[in-house]
């Protein structure tokens, strides 16, 4: 009977480790647009919670939702890097006037949360897999979480009380719901941005020049 006592703390510790619940993922596609106009979007990548890395760069962009590909199981978005001109590059005779933009931010940590509550809005609508939108209009960049519920195909009646904090909005074409899991502005240039190679090289030879 002694031997049982010492070792129950034991088996307590193994039975509470092994009922943790498993980390949050889900399954989307990735859509990069924009409810402005002609973008085009060079870099554009979102790292996870878990470090993982996904990207929504897709190019010339004119529309919302926009470019959409296949994408994957994902966590939650925890920090977005990209890089993007408004127009369509060289096809734009005004390039050289074009403006462009970068940013380097943290999202938010309620991410995870805001996905969690649109993942559970619906009282009719069951749907197992979302999207995760990339969304440029000129300097401002917005990350958008839906699970697409079109109400001219669907009941998207919402539960009760599913949305305490006022999280779910409505998508820019006023046609679903989507949780804002970002909404900021990047640095701004009338000129391209140096790559990190260039920045290099240009460093190299400030630092060899003679004073």
């Amino acid at each position: 009977m002694i031997k049982w006592k010492a070792f129950l703390p034991l088996l307590l510790s193994l039975a509470i480790f092994g009922c943790e619940p498993e980390p949050y993922t889900t399954e989307v596609g990735f859509t990069n647009g924009s409810s402005t106009g002609r973008h085009s979007v060079y870099k554009m990548t979102i790292t996870t919670v878990s470090g993982g890395k996904a990207n929504f760069a897709m190019g010339g962009v004119s529309g919302y939702p926009g470019a959409h590909s296949s994408g994957g199981r994902i966590d939650a978005p925890a920090y977005i890097e990209g890089e993007w001109e408004e127009g369509w590059g060289f096809a734009d005779d005004d390039i050289s006037s074009t403006p462009h933009h970068r940013i380097s931010a943290p999202i938010p940590d309620n991410a995870e949360a805001k996905m969690k509550t649109m993942d559970n809005y619906y009282q009719n609508f069951d749907r197992d897999y979302g999207s995760i939108q990339v969304i440029v209009d000129g300097q401002r960049v917005r990350v958008f979480y839906t699970k697409n519920c079109l109400n001219k195909l669907a009941d998207c009646a919402p539960k009760k009380g599913a949305d305490p904090n006022g999280w779910v909005k409505k998508s820019p074409r006023n046609l679903t719901d989507v949780v804002v899991l970002f909404d900021g502005k990047g640095e701004s240039s009338p000129t391209p941005f140096p790559s990190a190679d260039n920045a290099t090289s240009e460093h190299r030879q400030k630092a060899n020049s003679p004073e």
